[in-house]
């Protein structure tokens, strides 16, 4: 990320310490990660210590700090999806993108990851790929939801 970039950043989202969270996520929706050299010119230009930007981007889930997909997979892990399978689904989305959990598709389509419930225990297993969730998947019907955002 630019200079010129970082620089419109901080004056959409102010520069106190009030507003480095939107700063981090406005970069990060900018980049789809936080890179290094994003913060380190953050903490330049806001004369903020480098060690508090990480502090925050390694405190909020919803920070990274590497390269994530352009989709974002998370397979439900609650009881309830858990006992109808969600291991299997798991193990097989790891197949069909070549990643295991936690990791970036080479292409960077794809992140996946795991979560501990996402709040639709009748359609366990849930699978749910950036704001669209999948209930009752089976391990046959993978292939098709992964090819509907390719």
């Amino acid at each position: 990320m630019d200079t010129g970039r970082i620089d419109t950043v901080i004056q959409a989202c102010g520069s106190d310490n009030s507003a480095l969270v939107a700063i981090l996520q406005e970069v990060q929706k900018q980049e789809g990660y936080l890179p290094r050299k994003a913060l380190a010119r953050l903490s330049q230009r806001l004369e903020v210590p480098l060690s508090r930007l990480y502090a925050l981007a390694t405190f909020y889930r919803s920070f990274s700090l590497s390269p994530t997909g352009r989709h974002k997979i998370s397979v439900c892990f609650g009881t309830a999806c858990h006992v109808r399978g969600a291991e299997g689904i798991l193990s097989r989305i790891e197949q069909l993108l070549g990643v295991e959990t936690g990791q970036t598709t080479l292409d960077r389509q794809f992140t996946l990851d795991t979560v501990r419930c996402v709040g639709c225990c009748s359609l366990g297993p849930v699978v749910r790929i950036d704001e669209e969730t999948f209930g009752r998947v089976k391990r046959d019907g993978l292939e098709g939801i992964l090819k509907r955002f390719r």
